[in-house]
């Protein structure tokens, strides 16, 4: 059975704090797989009847050191997911440089939140409230290991 928990601190240097640690099984060189709880539910084209969730894995971590209760891991970036590790303000700066480029300079992309005035229709104005960035690491996300060994069973 593989160990899951979640992350309990984002610490600098691209590392997080899992909460769970020796007295969990957890050693050094693990590796966790990160994903947001919940995940993303599909639904049957043909039928429109759910078919279950979908978790996208945000990165991966290697274990680096560990005490009784938690895990301090160094984050490996997911590059499978379709946006890579791209965030919000990557993409705003993204979509500036194409409005610019087919509309001309003038043209601005509205911010996220960032010292914007509150009379601006902005994309978070627009759908009532701060956005998260899914594609970020966060506390609470959940951890899962992966090559996960098996014990011998003798035969």
């Amino acid at each position: 059975m593989p160990i899951q928990g979640k992350v309990a601190k984002i610490l600098q240097n691209d590392e997080i704090v899992i909460n769970r640690g020796r007295l969990d099984s957890v050693k050094p060189g693990m590796t966790f797989e990160i994903f947001a709880e919940g995940g993303e539910e599909v639904w049957d084209p043909d039928t429109g009847e759910t078919l279950g969730t979908v978790e996208e894995i945000k990165a991966h971590a290697e274990v680096t050191e560990v005490k009784d209760r938690l895990a301090v891991a160094r984050l490996r970036m997911n590059q499978q997911s379709p946006m890579g590790v791209m965030n919000l303000g990557d993409m705003q700066e993204q979509l500036q440089k194409m409005f610019g480029q087919m509309f001309g300079d003038d043209v601005r992309v509205q911010g996220f939140g960032a010292g914007q005035n509150d009379d601006d229709d902005d994309l978070e104005s627009m759908l009532g409230g701060p956005l998260k960035d899914l594609s970020k690491i966060q506390v609470g996300d959940v951890v899962r290991e992966v090559n996960v060994r098996r014990k011998s069973s003798g035969f």
